[in-house]
């Protein structure tokens, strides 16, 4: 565990799957499997200018879901970035 990050503001990174479920004549769930795993960093860095890379037309296992530029009167321009990436599975 470390204090601050490495580059930029702040890094928040999420992981998640989808989850199926099996479920019995008597509605109770008797197995589960997960699918479609993924993980969503979120990144936020001071900016000069904002280049948007959250555009149509992207594929792959990774893209960029969101790309915000943050403007405040009281604080340096902050340019705000979420990229999805697909995790592989494993068996």
């Amino acid at each position: 565990m470390g204090f601050g990050v490495t580059s930029g503001l702040s890094k928040q990174t999420n992981n998640s799957v989808s989850v199926a479920e099996k479920i019995n004549s008597k509605g109770a769930i008797v197995e589960m499997t997960t699918h479609g795993g993924k993980q969503e960093v979120q990144e936020e860095v001071y900016s000069d200018a904002l280049t948007n890379e959250a555009v149509n037309g992207q594929s792959g296992t990774s893209v960029v879901s969101n790309h915000n530029l943050i403007e405040s009167a009281t604080d340096y321009a902050r340019e705000s970035k979420t990229t999805i990436t697909a995790l592989s599975t494993t068996a």
